[in-house]
């Protein structure tokens, strides 16, 4: 007789239990693999523009993606993405705002001092007041090379020089010049002792607009008056006369210096004004620092050239002197009476107006 041994549930079918366990991991291992596939593909779909961009700037060549752009579902995929760019970059900003207020809010009500607090509110003064200079310098240089652009002369055009004898000394150089090197005529009205304080003695403003009338060649004209009107002048409307440095006089001197360029800017003539230089009496020089700042100031405002001959004759800090330093050699500019020019002050003046002149 046979004795038939007792089998065990646990011990039957061991490789299909093996089995069991392989496909599971393979099945595992196959997700994981999909899912990396899925998400390098999805994020290959929606990224396609910058992975053309660093492959084009990398190899110089088009990039091999470039074959699916004619497929209108993976367009759309660069679409989102440039979306989604967008959106992250809004968030990324947002969320630096927001810490750069709580951080200034956190500085502002806790961690700064009083003085440390003043002394961030002084830099910030000092910050926009520099910056508020430097538009203000560039809108100025801006202003004056537009200017220096108006003052080009063609074959036929003159030029006009009006002005007391300080012009008397200085355009007879420039129309030389102008003369000899581009065959430009000129015309030459200055007469010594004259202003526009007098008009009664001589009246500039007429003389100015009588002259461009009768000649329509005139394209540019150049003061220089001044040093003969610090004084008391006459009331237009009758009555006292107006005291120099009061604000009734300036009105009126303001007045004619308009009247003057509305007038050349009406005949389409370019203006150029010299301001007054310093003098030698203390007395005369103050009067001339506060008539160079109200001859500059409404020409500037008018739109016309204006040229300091302080700087041109180099005065410091409006202290008078006879001489100008020409690489390291004191040259005599100033006359013996200490208010006209020598013949080299003359000339450095002239050759002045004559930079800003061109001939086309």
């Amino acid at each position: 007789m046979q004795i038939s041994k007792p089998t065990h549930p646990e011990m039957t079918q061991p490789s299909t239990v093996c089995r069991s366990t392989d496909q599971i991991h393979y099945m595992n291992v196959c997700s994981v693999v999909l899912f990396l596939v899925t998400c390098a593909g999805t994020g290959l779909w929606l990224l396609q523009n910058s992975v053309n961009a660093y492959y084009e700037q990398t190899y110089h060549t088009e990039s091999p993606l470039h074959v699916l752009d004619k497929y209108t579902l993976w367009k759309q995929g660069g679409q989102w993405g440039d979306v989604l760019y967008r959106e992250r970059d809004s968030l990324v900003q947002h969320i630096a705002q927001q810490n750069q207020a709580v951080t200034d809010g956190f500085n502002q009500d806790y961690a700064y001092s009083p003085e440390y607090k003043a002394i961030l509110a002084q830099k910030t003064r000092l910050e926009t007041e520099q910056r508020q200079q430097l538009l203000v310098a560039q809108a100025q240089q801006k202003a004056q090379d537009d200017l220096t652009q108006k003052f080009t002369l063609k074959a036929n055009d003159q030029v006009f020089f009006a002005g007391d004898s300080m012009m008397q000394g200085v355009a007879p150089y420039v129309q030389k010049a102008l003369l000899e090197q581009f065959q430009i005529k000129t015309v030459n009205l200055s007469k010594q002792s004259t202003g526009l304080a007098y008009p009664k003695l001589f009246d500039w403003p007429k003389t100015i607009k009588d002259t461009i009338m009768a000649n329509p060649q005139i394209k540019i004209l150049v003061v220089f008056l001044g040093p003969n009107d610090p004084w008391d002048m006459p009331n237009p409307n009758g009555g006292h006369y107006l005291k120099y440095e009061s604000p009734e006089w300036e009105a009126v001197y303001r007045s004619r210096i308009a009247e003057i360029i509305q007038t050349a800017n009406q005949q389409h003539v370019n203006v150029m004004w010299i301001t007054p230089p310093n003098m030698r009496k203390p007395t005369l020089n103050k009067q001339m620092i506060y008539l160079s700042h109200v001859v500059a100031d409404e020409v500037q405002k008018h739109k016309a050239l204006s040229l300091d001959s302080r700087e041109i004759l180099g005065s410091m800090n409006n202290i008078y002197s006879d001489y100008f330093q020409d690489n390291g050699q004191a040259v005599k500019v100033r006359s013996a009476d200490g208010i006209h020019f020598s013949p080299d002050g003359q000339k450095r003046i002239a050759h002045t107006i004559l930079h800003y002149l061109k001939v086309s």
